[in-house]
């Protein structure tokens, strides 16, 4: 089941020069840390000016939909999909 949040949330990202790309490692929300373990998809959108990198993201069990705003570089949980019923 795909929930929309539309809710800031705390993102690590990791930067590998020699492949030159990004990818978050983990997020934290509501209170809880969900480790990434795999990234699939990551396009880019524009809103205006404003560049969005949107990524697709798993732990294992959730799948999260992420977007990272280029101009204030804050994060946004976009949607939530999971097994257990978050």
């Amino acid at each position: 089941m795909t929930e929309t949040i539309d809710e800031q949330v705390s993102v690590n990202l990791l930067f590998n020069h020699l492949k030159r790309s990004v990818a978050p490692t983990s997020l934290y929300w509501r209170g809880r840390r969900y480790t990434i373990s795999n990234v699939g998809l990551h396009h880019i959108t524009r809103e205006g000016r404003t560049m969005l990198h949107v990524f697709s993201a798993t732990d294992g069990t959730t799948a999260f939909k992420l977007e990272l705003n280029t101009e204030t570089l804050h994060w946004k949980l976009l949607e939530i999909a999971s097994h257990d019923g978050l």
